[in-house]
């Protein structure tokens, strides 16, 4: 019997709509030879690829990452700023100014025809008022007094003087007395001040002792108030140092 002539092929079969038609099969060895390939672009390349996952709301989320990722990321690390040990600078030491010295009047001693020896600033001149013996400034702004007093203790002489001026405005105008003391040998002292017609306010200090012969004298210095009151101490202590009667003074040395 002859043999059965082939049966015609059918219709092909078309694909449906909803699915996309199918990739053409390319050759076993052709597929691993592109799969080869792109192994060795990833290693030699470190080519990005797309993982998915999923954010807070769900959605899927394209992250690019490479194949280095895996690896600890080094962190570049600021060098710490290198702290300078340096010493404080020492605080200078102040040079204290000096205080000047105050600079007196040159003090030459001078024997007085009243009885007596003391010192006497150079250019001052001598007066007598009754029986006080005064020395002057050129200015007649200072002066040094000596004069005798009654047979009274120093102290009341100084008392008394004190009541005395307090009561003579006309003549020492906006009198003060600042202080009236007396001392551990029997003298005294009366400090005060008063308004010296065209020259200002004045200051003066009056110590009175015992003379030799039993009477109380009296020594004084006054200037302006302005100069304060350490020069006339000074001055006073001077003439205290240094005043002595007649007949009574020591030897002159040399």
């Amino acid at each position: 019997m002859p043999p059965r002539p082939p049966l015609p092929p059918g219709p092909p079969d078309l694909p449906r709509p909803e699915e996309p038609p199918p990739a053409r099969r390319a050759p076993r060895r052709l597929l691993l030879a592109a799969l080869a390939g792109a192994l060795i672009g990833v290693l030699a390349g470190g080519g990005a690829y797309l993982l998915t996952r999923h954010d807070g709301g769900g959605k899927p989320v394209a992250v690019a990452t490479t194949a280095t990722d895996k690896a600890s990321p080094t962190v570049s690390t600021p060098p710490s700023p290198t702290r300078t040990s340096t010493s404080p600078s020492p605080t200078p030491t102040p040079t204290p100014t000096p205080t000047p010295t105050p600079t007196g009047p040159v003090l030459t001693p001078v024997q007085d025809p009243n009885g007596f020896t003391l010192l006497v600033p150079d250019g001052w001149q001598r007066r007598v008022d009754n029986q006080s013996v005064f020395y002057d400034s050129p200015d007649r702004a200072s002066l040094v007094q000596v004069w005798p007093m009654e047979a009274k203790s120093p102290y009341e002489e100084a008392a008394a003087t004190d009541t005395s001026l307090a009561t003579l405005t006309s003549r020492f105008p906006d009198y003060h007395r600042i202080r009236l003391e007396q001392s551990a040998d029997g003298s005294a002292e009366l400090e005060y001040s008063y308004n010296l017609s065209g020259f200002g306010v004045r200051h003066a200090v009056a110590h009175f002792f015992t003379g030799p012969d039993g009477v109380a004298w009296a020594i004084l210095v006054a200037g302006p108030e302005a100069g304060g009151p350490d020069p006339l101490h000074a001055l006073l202590q001077s003439e205290l140092t240094s005043f002595c009667f007649t007949g009574h003074c020591p030897p002159a040395s040399g």
